[in-house]
C-alpha cells in the first residue's frame, strides 16, 4: 500500500495529502476511489482473518484482531525463520518443558518427546528418538519414577557422557533419577547433558570402584582411596591408585586376616602418592584407607 502517487489530479504535494487553502486558493488533494477502496480492504482483510465481522462505526477492530487469538499462528518447535513468535512459542522455547507423556516398559522414543518431560514407571528401557530427525541442541528429559531406566540409541548412533564415549551406548539409572540428553551437532551422537543422574559421571564425581584398589572425587575435591594389600613382610610399600594433587589427610589400615592378636603395624606417610607399612610380623591381608585433596 502506498499514496497514489500514479494517478493524475490527486494533488499530493511531496507526496503527502494537503487540506485546501482558502486563503492563498490552493486546492486539496483528493482521494480516488480506487485508492480509498484498496486502503479499506486492507484494513478489513485483517479484521476478517481474525474472525471478526467488520462493523460500520466500530473503530476499534483493528486493534482488537491485533490483539486476538486468531490472528497469530504459533510456529512449529523447531522454526527458526522470521516469521512472528506468539507468547506459546517464546514460552516453549525459553525452555520450559512443553508438556509431560507417561511410559511403561519398552519404549522407542521419537521427535514428538523432545521438549518434554518422559516419565516411566517400573523397570523400562528407552529408545532415543532418531538422531536425523532432531535438530542440533534438542532436548529430551527423562524422569525413572520406579523400578530403574536404561537409556540406549538407535543402531550407527552413539552415547557420549562427561567422562567420554559410552563402550556399549547403553546407561542405567535407579528410579528417581532424572537426565537430560542432548542431540549433539555431527557424528549421530547424544550427549548426557544434566540431572542427577549424570553426577556420576562428571568429572566432580569421577571413581574407580575396585576391591584391590580404588578412589572416589568429591566436588569439593576431597578424595577417598582404600585398597587391600597382601603383605609378605614386614614393611610394604603401597602406591595410591592415583596420587593426592596437594596433601593426604588421614591414613589408617587394619588386618583382616586371622590369628594376629598381637600384631602391630604401622603407616608412614612417604608423598602424596605413596606411603609405607611397617609390623612387627608379616599381617598377610590387610586393609587401608585414606583421606586427601
Amino acid at each position: 500500500m502506498d499514496y497514489p502517487k500514479s494517478m493524475p489530479g490527486v494533488g499530493l504535494v511531496n507526496s503527502r495529502f494537503v487540506d485546501e487553502n482558502p486563503v492563498t486558493g490552493t486546492p486539496g488533494s483528493l482521494i480516488p476511489a480506487e485508492w480509498g477502496n484498496a486502503l479499506t480492504e486492507e484494513v478489513l482483510t485483517v479484521i476478517k482473518a481474525a474472525g471478526l465481522e467488520p462493523t460500520e462505526g466500530l473503530n476499534t477492530q483493528l486493534l482488537a484482531a491485533i490483539r486476538g487469538t486468531k490472528l497469530f499462528e504459533t510456529p512449529a518447535q523447531f522454526d527458526v525463520s522470521q516469521k512472528v513468535a506468539t507468547t506459546e512459542f517464546v514460552q516453549r522455547a525459553l525452555g520450559n518443558l512443553a508438556g509431560q507423556t507417561n511410559y511403561v516398559g519398552e519404549v522407542s522414543m521419537t521427535v514428538a518427546d523432545v521438549g518434554k518431560l518422559s516419565i516411566f514407571t517400573g523397570p523400562s528401557t528407552a529408545t532415543l528418538p532418531q538422531w536425523s530427525t532432531v535438530p542440533a541442541g534438542g532436548l529430551v528429559s527423562l524422569m525413572a519414577s520406579s523400578g530403574g531406566l536404561t537409556v540406549k540409541v538407535r543402531s550407527g548412533e552413539s552415547l557420549v557422557t562427561a567422562a567420554g564415549s559410552v563402550p556399549d551406548n547403553t546407561l542405567s539409572f535407579v528410579g528417581g533419577s532424572y537426565v537430560t540428553f542432548r542431540r549433539l551437532l555431527l557424528g549421530g551422537g547424544w550427549g548426557l547433558d544434566s540431572g542427577d543422574g549424570a553426577l556420576k559421571y562428571s568429572p566432580a564425581f569421577t571413581a574407580s570402584l575396585n576391591t584391590a584398589g580404588g578412589y572416589q572425587r568429591l566436588p569439593s575435591g576431597l578424595i577417598l582411596q582404600w585398597g587391600l594389600a597382601t603383605g609378605g613382610a614386614l614393611s610394604e610399600t603401597i602406591t595410591y591408585p592415583i596420587a593426592f594433587p596437594k596433601s593426604v589427610l588421614f591414613l589408617s589400615g587394619g588386618d583382616i586376616s586371622p590369628g594376629f592378636a598381637d600384631l602391630r603395624f604401622s603407616l608412614y606417610r612417604l608423598s602424596p602418592s605413596q606411603f609405607q607399612r611397617f609390623s612387627n610380623a608379616d599381617p598377610g591381608g590387610w586393609n587401608w584407607f585414606a583421606l586427601g585433596y
